[in-house]
């Protein structure tokens, strides 16, 4: 089957999404017919010049990469990776042209201040793994129409809009979080004894934090991330952590 849609190819252009796919999981990491296939791949593809046959394989970065590593070495032979293309993530400028884009295709708006909140959220989510893109746009459009309209239910009949424009609270339940940034650590860590001076510089990052996007200056750059916490036992390290983890989420 996989040699029959090789040639069927040869003229064309073969795309295989999501190729990592072929190299099976930890769990099944011997899967003949994924062997098969790879194994079938590189006897038919010669990748000499003058052969009239395009093939992509397209899939992240690092498994990718974990791929060829773990399979017919063949392959590496046949797609060098030092000729790859590799897209970065969108920045923040082209989400909010994508997310212009989207919402004029669905006839939706937004207020700039909740074009400001979405990029926000999407900024965020590009820390994470596996960040999609132009998808989690969609996605975040999807969250803000189900909130939009929960939010309008609850307004008496006189008081809904008839135009569909999001609001930073459809984008992000909590928008206003570093305006509340301080009442918020209070309130997170009222019970736990004897962490003031954390407590203290928390606050004033939250205070810097709050002057720099007033300006719309991105903080990023000003706050640490990373922190070492060092102390003896018995003072719960681990509920102050993950005190920690919720606030910064």
């Amino acid at each position: 089957m996989t040699k029959a849609a090789l040639e069927s190819s040869i003229g064309k252009v073969l795309i295989i999404d999501e190729a990592y796919g072929l190299s099976g999981s930890a769990t099944n990491g011997n899967d003949i017919y994924k062997t098969a296939v790879i194994d079938t791949m590189v006897a038919e593809i010669q990748s000499v010049p003058g052969e009239d046959r395009c093939v992509l394989l397209l899939g992240y970065k690092d498994e990718m990469e974990r791929m060829f590593d773990n399979v017919n070495p063949g392959l590496k032979r046949r797609f060098q990776l030092s000729d790859a293309f590799y897209f970065a993530d969108f920045s923040d400028d082209e989400l909010i042209e994508i997310l212009h884009q989207k919402l004029r295709k669905a006839d939706l708006s937004a207020t700039e201040p909740a074009v400001k909140v979405a990029i926000g959220v999407l900024s965020r989510q590009r820390n994470t793994r596996n960040f999609g893109n132009a998808g989690d746009v969609e996605n975040l459009i999807g969250r803000a129409k189900m909130n939009y309209q929960a939010r309008q239910a609850k307004l008496p009949p006189a008081q809904r809009s008839a135009l569909f424009e999001f609001e930073p609270i459809d984008f992000d339940q909590d928008f206003d979080r570093t305006e509340n940034a301080e009442e918020y650590l209070e309130k997170l860590f009222k019970d736990v004894i004897g962490q003031d001076t954390i407590l203290q510089k928390l606050k004033g990052f939250a205070r810097t934090v709050t002057g720099m996007k007033a300006r719309d200056i991105d903080p990023r750059g000003e706050i640490p991330m990373n922190f070492i916490f060092k102390g003896p036992p018995g003072i719960d390290n681990t509920l102050l952590l993950l005190r920690l983890i919720a606030y910064t989420n």
